[in-house]
């Protein structure tokens, strides 16, 4: 998927003002379409009023998913619409996820075998992933960082970093391999699971998954509560995942507190 530079140009122009719909054709003409298609509302181009968001949250799931990339705010746009030089001199290993100059935008793949360094790879042909045994896929960075002390005891040798909804090139090297996903068990992380096409995919459970969720001191009740409307009622491979956080404890759990 090619990312639609026009679309994220014409998005930027909402960050602290308000375009005339002239200035954002080709957003509306997009985003008419995918309002319709998924039956929810949050852009306003009505004829003689200016253009106004109606839910951010929408919005910026509209332009991740037409992009293939993770967007979550304006600084994600301006940080995308970067001269690639800019982008590679940004990509470092922050220790926060969240930050956005440590997501990996750009064509490359972050891999890591055993407990040596990550590597960067722009090609995938080079990356020395080991045949019949399955790639770890891990959303945060603050994981990643020790990711090969966190989960090796699980069997789990060669890592991959997302960043959240994964680059282009990410989704093309797990499109042939067994990948299990280590995310966040919160809603968002159904939707990142969904996002990819893999010869065999599953969402990694952790044993004690339960007594986490149990745990005050690590439900995130917050973070549910903004991220609820986007709750699916049913689903073939994560329904115990819904079930712990909407019908027994209405939260979620963040990824970098599992140990």
């Amino acid at each position: 998927m090619q990312m639609n530079k026009t679309l994220l140009k014409q998005a930027l122009k909402f960050k602290g003002a308000t375009p005339t719909n002239s200035q954002i054709r080709t957003l509306t003409q997009l985003a008419f379409e995918y309002q319709q298609q998924n039956e929810i509302y949050f852009l306003s181009t009505k004829y003689n009023q200016k253009p106004q968001i109606l839910d951010e949250s929408y919005f910026f799931q509209f332009l991740s998913e037409i992009n293939g990339v993770e967007v979550d705010c304006f600084e994600d746009i301006e940080y995308l619409l970067e001269d690639t030089t800019s982008r590679k001199e940004s990509i470092e290993k922050s220790g926060n996820s969240k930050e956005y100059h440590a997501k990996v935008f750009d064509k490359v793949v972050l891999f890591q075998k055993y407990d040596e360094n990550p590597v960067l790879y722009k090609n995938i042909a080079d990356i020395p992933f080991i045949k019949n045994a399955k790639i770890l896929a891990v959303e945060n960075g603050e994981s990643f960082l020790n990711i090969y002390k966190i989960m090796s005891r699980y069997g789990f040798e060669q890592f991959v970093y997302l960043s959240g909804f994964a680059n282009t090139l990410t989704k093309k090297f797990l499109a042939d391999k067994e990948v299990v996903f280590f995310l966040d068990y919160d809603i968002e992380a159904i939707r990142i699971y969904d996002s990819f096409e893999c010869k065999t995919k599953e969402f990694f459970k952790h044993p004690d998954i339960k007594n986490y969720f149990e745990n005050k001191k690590y439900l995130n009740q917050n973070l549910y509560k903004k991220q609820r409307a986007k709750l699916p009622e049913e689903h073939n491979e994560l329904q115990w995942l819904i079930d712990l956080m909407k019908k027994e404890h209405s939260g979620v759990i963040e990824q970098e507190i599992i140990e």
